[in-house]
């Protein structure tokens, strides 16, 4: 079955539907290092099972350039036109969907996949974001995705995106989720929304987004029935559990041996977080942090070992550096190594402080091979271009996990 990425980031969404065997025939993305990551993950997919699959290996470990990989991929049918970096907006939309076309050339678009960037509709600066809403564009990017579905008409859809577009209300001060709704219905869509944690099927974090199914066939109570399926999967994994293979590294160290300290788990090997027969572990760094601020995580995670939260507002007078000691107060937060995570953010590209390591001895915040297990990413998959970059993408993800179980159902569905 063959699907769109829109709005695709790091490709989280589409990298489930690639594992269940569905046929991305094009992922849409603005930011240049998504691109890149969408391009490597490209040439990943048509090397693995190829005599040439180590010329990946040799990639991620910086034995050959990028064009050199690309010119191995080639081989296999590498089509550099599959990843279109553009912004979809008022003056892309003809030339996006124009590109699509030239894609499918006779064929059909069975399904459509992705959602918009979630940044008008987040529960987190609504405040601000109320300031500038006549004038956000971020609000009715929806309805270019409506274009997508009135030019192709595909069997099916998934639209994700944050929580908080459930309760948002549009300049009108209307909410804006039942006209979303309505529109994808004028479209001759069924539609089914529900709001899904993560971590009940089997994610090891906290996270919950919002996803709408449409679909033209009967009704098929989709969210119920996949609930019903998978939910029982919760993870029992924890976050000690999930980093337990991965060297111990300090603030700032970047771990370059490329090798694993442990085997891997049942868990790493039935999620395919770390696949069998996988050896090479790459983007296992931290970034460096002050003497103050590794002062803060020593206390801050040593205390969650014996369950407590410090509020910054608890730490000793000269750790203290903001002026505000009356909000945020949680802003340095450990993870909990005996459970799952908090949701992983975007804001982790700008500082580490809510995502400290739980193991005070290696006092730093997590890698970001630890954040793209949290996400559920493969060690596999690679994140171009920065450390700040990676972390983007892989706060902004719908865990492939997650993605793979909704694929596998929508699958059954439609074939």
């Amino acid at each position: 079955m063959r699907v769109l990425d829109l709005f695709a980031g790091a490709g989280g969404l589409s990298e489930g539907f690639i594992q269940e065997e569905f046929e991305v025939i094009a992922k849409i993305e603005k930011s240049k290092p998504a691109c890149e990551t969408l391009i490597t993950r490209n040439c990943y997919h048509l090397l693995k099972n190829s005599v040439d699959s180590y010329q990946y290996e040799n990639y991620i470990k910086g034995i050959i350039d990028k064009n050199t990989l690309i010119s191995y991929a080639k081989k296999y049918g590498f089509d550099e036109n599959t990843i279109i970096n553009l912004e979809i907006g008022e003056n892309t939309i003809d030339l996006a969907i124009k590109k699509i076309k030239g894609l499918l050339k006779d064929s059909t678009l069975d399904g459509i996949i992705g959602g918009p960037p979630c940044q008008a509709y987040s529960l987190i600066g609504r405040s601000t974001n109320e300031k500038k809403k006549k004038n956000d564009k971020r609000i009715y990017l929806y309805e270019y995705y409506i274009k997508f579905l009135e030019e192709f008409n595909p069997k099916f859809f998934i639209f994700e995106n944050v929580k908080g577009l459930l309760s948002y209300k549009d300049i009108d001060n209307k909410p804006l989720l039942p006209k979303i709704i309505e529109a994808f219905q004028n479209c001759g869509y069924r539609i089914d929304h529900k709001l899904l944690d993560a971590s009940k099927f089997g994610v090891p974090q906290k996270r919950e987004r919002l996803f709408i199914y449409g679909y033209k066939h009967e009704d098929i109570e989709f969210f119920r029935r996949f609930e019903e399926e998978y939910s029982k999967e919760n993870s029992n994994i924890t976050i000690n559990q999930l980093f337990s293979d991965l060297p111990k590294i300090k603030s700032g160290q970047k771990y370059s041996q490329f090798e694993y300290t442990l085997a891997s788990t049942k868990y790493l090997n039935n999620t395919e977080i770390r696949p069998e027969n996988w050896t090479t572990l790459t983007q296992h760094f931290s970034r460096p942090n002050n003497k103050n601020d590794l002062e803060i995580y020593k206390l801050v995670a040593t205390s969650k070992q014996h369950g407590v939260n410090i509020l910054y507002s608890d730490l000793p007078k000269r750790l203290i550096k903001h002026n505000n000691t009356e909000s945020f107060l949680d802003r340095f937060k450990a993870l909990n190594g005996n459970s799952i995570s908090h949701t992983i953010v975007a804001h982790i590209a700008k500082d580490g402080h809510y995502y400290i390591h739980p193991d005070s001895k290696q006092n730093r915040s997590i890698s970001v091979r630890e954040a793209a297990r949290i996400q559920t990413f493969p060690d596999t998959f690679y994140f171009e271009t920065s450390r700040t970059a990676s972390f983007t993408q892989i706060g902004n993800a719908v865990p492939p996990l997650l993605a793979r179980k909704l694929a596998n159902k929508i699958r059954a569905i439609h074939q």
